[in-house]
């Protein structure tokens, strides 16, 4: 299990069960007043999109450290081991000033699929591709849990009428739909954890995780 899993599945689950267990004591987990539960309903939406945002940035910074890490069983790498990791998750240092700048899409927007897609490809990874021969029943429902998510996010982020009516239409923004949500990332957090994994060990010939 990669540290970045096991974050998700400890410190990133309590901080939702934390939320869900607010919503709870708030709302008796009986039906309030609409608009209060409402808005309950899209804190915990919000703070998912986050957390599995988090989860996939330090997916991708393990899977950097291990490539770069395994420079250094050839004698005289040391030295370019923090190029080629500052090169793979798109850090540059152009001043001693300030502090380095990140290019990727996941430091920068949502953690849509095709974010997903680009980041690990600069890795190697064709991660749709490994999700799909492995998971080819779940990975597409994954795919779809991730793109309803963010396009929840994104509506309640912007305050976009449209997109929030249109995904409480298609999927009802409640503690049902989190909760149903939450269980499929769970899901894909393992899948794409044993993917980078399998694909590491093959490139670098070593276990990452």
């Amino acid at each position: 299990m990669s540290d970045a899993l096991d974050r998700w599945q400890v410190e990133r689950a309590e901080a939702l069960d934390s939320l869900d267990s607010i919503h709870g004591k708030i709302t008796g987990r009986k039906r309030g007043r609409k608009y209060n539960t409402k808005h309950l309903n899209r804190a915990l939406f919000v703070a998912l999109a986050a957390e599995f945002q988090g989860f996939c940035r330090d997916l991708h910074e393990d899977a950097a450290i291990h490539i770069a890490n395994s420079l250094q069983t050839v004698p005289g790498n040391a030295k370019a081991v923090p190029v080629v990791l500052d090169a793979l998750v798109r850090e540059r240092t152009i001043s001693s000033t300030r502090g380095p700048s990140k290019d990727r899409r996941l430091d920068k927007g949502n953690a849509d699929f095709s974010a997903l897609v680009t980041d690990f490809a600069t890795l190697g990874i064709l991660i749709s591709d490994e999700l799909k021969a492995r998971y080819p029943r779940k990975s597409p429902k994954w795919v779809r849990t991730l793109e309803a998510l963010n396009d929840a996010r994104n509506g309640i982020a912007h305050s976009d009428a449209q997109k929030l009516a249109s995904s409480d239409r298609d999927h009802g923004l409640t503690l049902a739909t989190f909760r149903r949500w939450r269980s499929s990332l769970n899901g894909a957090s393992v899948g794409m954890d044993r993917v980078v994994g399998a694909y590491l060990l093959d490139l670098t010939g070593t276990k990452p995780w």
